[in-house]
């Protein structure tokens, strides 16, 4: 086999020098034949590198799948892993086999350090070895500081329900905090997407001013026009050791004017909002706690007692209210019929032991949902709405 492996080359070489002295110049691939057997080298190149290429790819998509995952914390930052704004947070720490290596190394070099600088005589061979041991000793703290994370191990990030399966929403039960049903929400008040922060944003400035308004329009200070007083030049100038100083009326004198303060009617903070852009920032902030998560739909409200404890047991269900709970907007649209038992528990659409339960919890606030806004929905953690509350929300913002 050797043989003909020689004599193959032999010819492939001869033709290839026949080749470079012939006038016509071609860029056919070189064959020689010998026998049956023929050799094309373009073939053979090509598949010699195909072949590399495939070997190198395996071997990295091989390495890649290994260490993707893997990152190092680097030493010259301080990240601890158990804060949620590191990067780390949730992964597990790979403990590596060259780790283990090097702190067992390390404990035997100390042991053995030990044990030398006991029987050793103090001399300069003894200085210059417990250098070279401490040089040691940094590397070896320097290397057991790369510390590795495997990312595979985090916790997945929730992700929001798209569209149009988000409007499916469960139906809780407002006493007990089991699931009782389902309701589909509408999707022009409820699937907003994406949200319009700009619009919510004026929307609070809007509420905000009117708010302030013309804050204690009855109260209104005298300018330095106004105060009693002359215009005559209280002293001298210049020689009297003291500050200069021209009528007696400035704000920083006792008896003088008021700086800067109220002008009664004349201040107004109100500020105009058209209405069509009102209903769209109800319909974006709706749309934003629904994509949250933070919207719960509970069949009614109505609260069985008074009694604030109660109340606080029954939020306690859903993470709401209670020393480490969050804050919650409730809204109700309660409607009694005219001579029935419940005409008495109901007041300005809200259940009466509701709101008075709720009156001494301070992560709690109770509203009709005429009453419900923009600010509130925003300050508030999350948002409970009664069936009958979103569909009188859904009629108001879909006119």
């Amino acid at each position: 086999m050797s043989n003909i492996v020689l004599m193959t080359r032999r010819v492939a070489s001869a033709a290839a020098t026949d080749m470079m002295h012939t006038s016509s110049r071609t860029t056919a691939p070189l064959i020689s034949s010998f026998g049956n057997l023929s050799i094309n080298n373009n073939n053979i190149s090509a598949a010699t590198t195909i072949t590399s290429n495939n070997k190198q790819l395996n071997y990295f998509s091989s390495m890649a799948t290994k260490k993707s995952n893997i990152v190092e914390l680097p030493p010259n930052l301080k990240y601890d892993p158990r804060a949620k704004s590191s990067p780390f947070y949730g992964a597990d720490e790979v403990e590596t086999s060259r780790r283990k290596k090097q702190l067992q190394k390390k404990v035997e070099g100390q042991e053995a350090a030990a044990t030398t600088a006991a029987e050793n005589v103090e001399n300069n061979d003894d200085d210059d070895d417990e250098y070279t041991d401490i040089e040691d000793d940094v590397d070896d703290e320097a290397d057991e500081e790369r510390v590795l994370y495997d990312l595979s191990t985090k916790a997945d990030v929730p992700r929001a329900i798209p569209l149009p399966q988000r409007l499916h929403v469960p139906v809780m039960d407002f006493n007990s905090g089991d699931e009782v049903g389902t309701f589909h929400l509408s999707e022009k008040t409820f699937g907003c997407d994406p949200v319009r922060v700009d619009i919510l944003q004026r929307v609070v400035v809007w509420q905000r001013n009117k708010k302030r308004g013309k804050r204690n329009a009855g109260a209104r200070t005298k300018t330095i026009s106004e105060v009693s007083g002359s215009g005559r030049k209280v002293r001298n100038q210049k020689g009297g050791g003291i500050a200069r100083a021209g009528h007696s009326r400035p704000a920083h004198w006792r008896g003088g004017a008021k700086a800067h303060g109220p002008k009664g009617n004349i201040q107004d903070y109100t500020t105009k909002l058209n209405k069509k852009v009102r209903r769209m920032g109800m319909r974006h902030a709706l749309s934003q706690k629904l994509l949250e998560g933070n919207l719960v739909i509970t069949n009614d409200m109505a609260s069985n007692t008074h009694k604030t404890k109660v109340l606080d047991e029954m939020l306690n269900r859903f993470d709401v209210s209670g020393k480490y709970g969050v804050t919650a907007l409730m809204v109700d649209d309660a409607q009694a019929k005219e001579g029935s038992e419940d005409e008495a528990f109901v007041h300005g659409g809200v259940n009466v032991n509701l709101k008075v339960a709720s009156g001494n919890l301070h992560k709690i606030k109770v509203q009709n949902q005429i009453a419900c806004n923009v600010y509130d929905m925003l300050k508030y953690k999350k948002l409970f709405l009664s069936l009958e509350a979103v569909r009188a929300l859904e009629a108001r913002l879909e006119k």
